[in-house]
């Protein structure tokens, strides 16, 4: 036992203390999210329940509301029917059954049937059935309206309906059986006619019923803004579900109780229409509510323990590979690479580290530098001086002594040729010189264009617009000779026109802009593209064919830094023009950076 105690102590010694603090501050999350969930469910579960039952009491009072009053419309209809000519009209055709036939009988129930229906928008028909089984119908939609040759007087609903000690009467009917096309289910509010001149005998003389589709509880039922899982009934005497929210149970009878387990019940008596609105909630229903709700929270919760999860692993990570670069820093400089140096991205712990490590790195490498390498770069230094004299001395010598021949051949084009390039090659070899003023080096252009008109018979017209108050400038030193060497080399070869090649200095918010043009061919759309991204991303000379555009674009970044350097634009068959940008001080000395 103390021999597994041991070697799991010894491999618990090895893990790195970053990741134990991880997984000690993960389980610590872990656990506080689960008892913020158990918490939450607990406590939104009542909030669930009191919610349900909440919306469930809107409902049924919108429903029982609703059921009231087209109970109430009705109730005053059957009234309005005793004592108006519809009546009397029933009572004429039960003691003769010709009067069903007579034009103004028809006509004063066609003006009844019209006042109802525009009475009333929620009634889709009106039926009058006479004892001798006439019938009489007004429909809303002219398309389900109600076949006239339907024995209502056969139908068991009605027959049971007519038998009853009840002079009104509410039941759930499927209309279709009665009208020429397939129906929803209506609601049908049925009474009895009487013959008003034998009052108070009952002497029945036909029936009447109106209806009301089931869709209108459904609107009203959608109008509210309560919206809860429990099911509403509307129910009649006989407990006859009239409406329900679930439409399976429209039709059949329900036997509700408040003490059946597993139910939340309310109810609402509409008075002497012996109508009943329910509303019923079972906890079947609820919980499955409250279950979603868990799985819910529970995906939020592993959602965050997996984000929280990462979140650490990336911590971690990142702190091990800012350990691990210090490490095999470490080891380098153990091997003696005194070169190495940490990046410091942040002031943390390991961002003093590193800061400390760097300092001791650059005074071990400075006195590396002192004592092993100064000597030998003194004498690299002096071998170089001597052969920067000797090189040019030579040069100079043999490029006099053949001016002197072509002057004695009277060859005064060459002699003048030589005297320009050994003037060139004396400005060239002052090493010493990084930056000159703007007016040594349009010089030394203008030296070199002389030159190179040679090679066009003279026929190079030269441009060069600068104002003198800009001559003082300093810039790099041999950084317009690329770009006019690259104008004669690539655009004005092959151009047959006069030849022209300028240069434009301006002064624009504390930027020197100098400007080369050239009236040659000019670049192609797709490769004047090409050659701005190459300039903007081209890491390696040897990859990009301009080397002179690269050089001076990457010693201007260098000195200055990245948003100076080049532009280009072109026009194919029109020209060229480069752009250098470089920043000048107040002195109007270029700043380098």
């Amino acid at each position: 036992m103390k021999k597994i105690y041991g070697r799991i102590k010894k491999e618990y010694q090895k893990i790195s203390s970053l990741l134990k603090l991880t997984l000690f501050f993960e389980a610590i999350l872990v656990v506080s999210l689960v008892l913020v969930m158990g918490f939450t469910t607990k406590r939104f579960s009542a909030l669930l329940r009191e919610k349900e039952i909440e919306l469930g009491e809107k409902r049924l009072e919108s429903l029982a509301d609703f059921a009231q009053e087209e109970y109430n419309r009705f109730y005053s209809l059957r009234n309005y029917i005793h004592n108006s000519e519809i009546h009397m009209i029933m009572s004429k055709i039960s003691r003769d059954e010709q009067e069903a036939y007579e034009y103004k009988n028809i006509q004063d129930i066609s003006v009844f049937f019209s006042g109802i229906g525009y009475a009333d928008e929620n009634i889709s028909d009106v039926i009058l059935v006479s004892v001798y089984g006439n019938v009489y119908s007004y429909t809303r939609q002219a398309s389900y309206e109600v076949n006239p040759g339907y024995p209502f007087l056969e139908d068991e609903d009605i027959k049971e309906f007519i038998s009853s000690q009840e002079d009104m009467e509410i039941k759930y009917v499927d209309p279709t059986k009665y009208c020429i096309r397939e129906r929803e289910a209506v609601v049908s509010y049925m009474g009895k006619i009487y013959d008003a001149s034998l009052f108070p005998q009952k002497n029945l003389v036909g029936i009447y019923m109106i209806n009301i589709p089931l869709t209108c509880f459904e609107e009203i039922r959608g109008s509210t803004s309560a919206v809860s899982q429990g099911d509403l009934y509307l129910l009649n005497r006989e407990k006859e579900v009239l409406y329900c929210s679930d439409a399976s149970r429209c039709g059949e009878r329900a036997e509700l109780k408040r003490e059946d387990k597993g139910i939340h019940m309310m109810s609402k008596n509409l008075g002497s229409s012996g109508l009943e609105a329910c509303y019923v909630l079972t906890e079947e229903l609820l919980l499955s509510q409250i279950i979603q709700m868990k799985r819910q929270v529970m995906g939020v919760v592993v959602f965050a323990i997996i984000i929280t999860m990462i979140l650490g692993y990336l911590l971690y990570h990142i702190f091990q590979k800012k350990v691990t670069i210090l490490l095999k820093s470490m080891q380098e400089l153990q091997q003696g690479n005194f070169q190495t140096r940490l990046p410091v991205d942040s002031q943390d712990e390991i961002g003093r580290i590193s800061e400390s490590f760097n300092e001791m790195c650059e005074k071990l490498n400075a006195y590396v530098e002192h004592v092993y390498k100064a000597e030998i770069q003194r004498k690299n230094a002096e071998i170089n001086a001597l052969q920067t004299q000797i090189n040019p001395h030579f040069l100079y010598n043999t490029l006099e002594s053949i001016k002197s021949k072509a002057i004695v051949n009277h060859d005064e084009d060459t002699a003048s040729m030589i005297a320009i390039l050994g003037n060139l090659f004396r400005w060239i070899s002052r090493t010493g010189e990084k930056t000159i003023s703007l007016e040594k080096e349009l010089e030394y252009i203008r030296n070199y264009l002389q030159l190179q008109s040679y090679r066009y018979n003279r026929k190079l017209e030269v441009s060069i617009e600068v104002e003198e108050d800009f001559l003082d400038e300093m810039i790099p030193k041999l950084i317009l000779q690329p770009l006019i060497e690259n104008a004669v080399k690539h655009a004005l070869d092959g151009v047959c026109r006069d030849k022209l090649i300028g240069i434009q200095v301006r002064k624009k918010e504390g930027i020197l802009e100098i400007t080369v043009y050239d009236n040659g061919i000019g670049i192609s759309t797709e490769k004047l593209q090409e050659i701005k991204e190459e300039l903007r991303t081209a890491e390696n000379q040897d990859e990009f064919e301009s080397i002179g555009l690269k050089n001076v674009n990457q010693r201007l970044r260098l000195m200055y830094g990245p948003e100076y350097g080049l532009q280009i634009n072109s026009i194919a068959e029109y020209g060229t023009a480069v752009k250098i940008r470089i920043p000048v001080s107040e002195s109007g000395e270029g700043k380098v950076v």
